[in-house]
């Protein structure tokens, strides 16, 4: 049943491949999240559905591993909104 959850059509398909391999990926994402495979590029590629691409963006940088955002680009405006955030904070 979780894994059909990551198939619930949501506004944004998201590709993103992650830094990591795939037995830790598969470990820390719930099968709820996406999908992930293994990828010749070095690591793996999670494939996912979000409906708010700044919460998508949290989730990714929560994890700690390098990432590169495929797709959508409007993910890429989210992460860089999320750093922004991010380094004003530590500026307080």
């Amino acid at each position: 049943m979780t894994r059909s959850l990551s198939r619930v059509p949501y506004q944004w398909e998201v590709e993103v491949l992650i830094e990591t391999t795939l037995a830790e990926a598969r470990r820390r994402l719930p099968p709820s999240t996406g999908t992930v495979t293994s990828d010749t590029g070095g690591g793996v590629l999670l494939r996912a559905r979000a409906e708010n691409l700044d919460g998508m963006a949290q989730l990714l940088a929560g994890f700690g591993w390098p990432f590169t955002v495929r797709k959508p680009a409007e993910l890429r405006t989210a992460v860089r909104g999320l750093a922004d955030r991010l380094a004003g904070y530590a500026q307080r």
